[in-house]
């Protein structure tokens, strides 16, 4: 199918996007690199009568370390996430970003873009979720800073106001020796996941202090497993505590029943996920090779 007719506006500056979408009627949509909306687009689940072209404003791109947050620029395409210098900090984000989708998906779409249509089945909202990550907002009255799970709080309707856009997505840096694991349980690399589980883990010597598991595509939002958080501090994390905890962790999700299987069969696939993302983080602060692909693909 064909987009259904609109007008076209481009913007020089994210100020003259604002400007712009306060001047338009409501319903206007911010155009990005395109990979989300446009085949929302195509096929007419999204009909807006005027288009805002913001993928072009380079300084709204920048990857960068500042003091103890990773500061990724909302219009940062996802394979410059996975391969600039900066997100080595944080290795988890390279893993996540460097599996999504496929090429030309990487080579085009960003950061801002996917989380700014609050698809519970995307890959970054998962990650930014789990790494209590925040966004900048620059809206008519300002700049305003809100974390990525109140953006997300309801699915395909980000917590925006009118002529509001995302600026910037803030992850916050572990203060002591930390390792992830991000996994991805998907038909190919076109397809959304079935599942997706991210695990942080802050250690002390051998024992987690603080950790954090979420998940996505088994709820109407990404969902973190707080309680698994809270099982996990103190914990040596060997194979035992490991199956508990992702259970409990796996316990928080709802999926619902699909063409991708039934909702016992996701939560299942929750807990396997759980269960190796933890095991891999684990292997890894032991400094054991881990060759799992993080984004794992199944059936033809």
């Amino acid at each position: 199918m064909y987009p259904s007719v609109f007008t076209y506006h481009r913007a020089r500056s994210l100020e003259e996007a604002v400007r712009l979408l306060a001047d338009l009627p409501e319903g206007a949509k911010v155009l990005a690199g395109g990979q989300t909306l446009i085949p929302l687009l195509k096929l007419r689940l999204v009909t807006p009568a005027h288009l805002v072209d913001i993928g072009r404003i380079d300084d709204a791109a920048q990857i960068q370390v500042i003091g103890s947050t990773l500061r990724i620029g909302a219009l940062a395409r996802h394979g410059e996430v996975a391969a600039h210098s900066a997100s080595g900090v944080l290795p988890i984000v390279i893993e996540c970003a460097a599996g999504l989708a496929d090429p030309q998906v990487r080579s085009m779409g960003t950061i801002g873009g996917s989380i700014a249509e609050a698809d519970p089945c995307s890959c970054w909202p998962t990650l930014l979720c789990t790494l209590g990550a925040s966004v900048q907002c620059l809206g008519p009255d300002g700049i305003r800073q809100m974390s990525v799970r109140e953006l997300l709080r309801e699915p395909y309707a980000p917590a925006l106001r009118r002529a509001e856009i995302i600026q910037h997505v803030d992850i916050p840096l572990p203060h002591a020796p930390s390792t992830g694991s991000f996994v991805a349980f998907k038909r190919g690399a076109s397809s959304y996941p079935t599942a997706s589980c991210a695990v942080q883990l802050t250690w002390n010597g051998d024992t987690c202090s603080e950790g954090s598991i979420g998940f996505g595509c088994l709820g109407l939002t990404p969902i973190v497993a707080d309680d698994g958080a809270a099982a996990l501090r103190g914990s040596a994390l060997d194979a035992g505590s490991i199956e508990i905890i992702a259970k409990m962790a796996a316990d928080a999700t709802d999926p619902v029943s699909d063409v991708k299987g039934s909702a016992a069969y996701k939560r299942s696939l929750a807990f396997g996920l759980a269960r190796r993302a933890l095991s891999t983080a684990v292997a890894r602060h032991r400094n054991t090779t881990v060759v799992v692909p993080s984004h794992r693909y199944y059936g033809a």
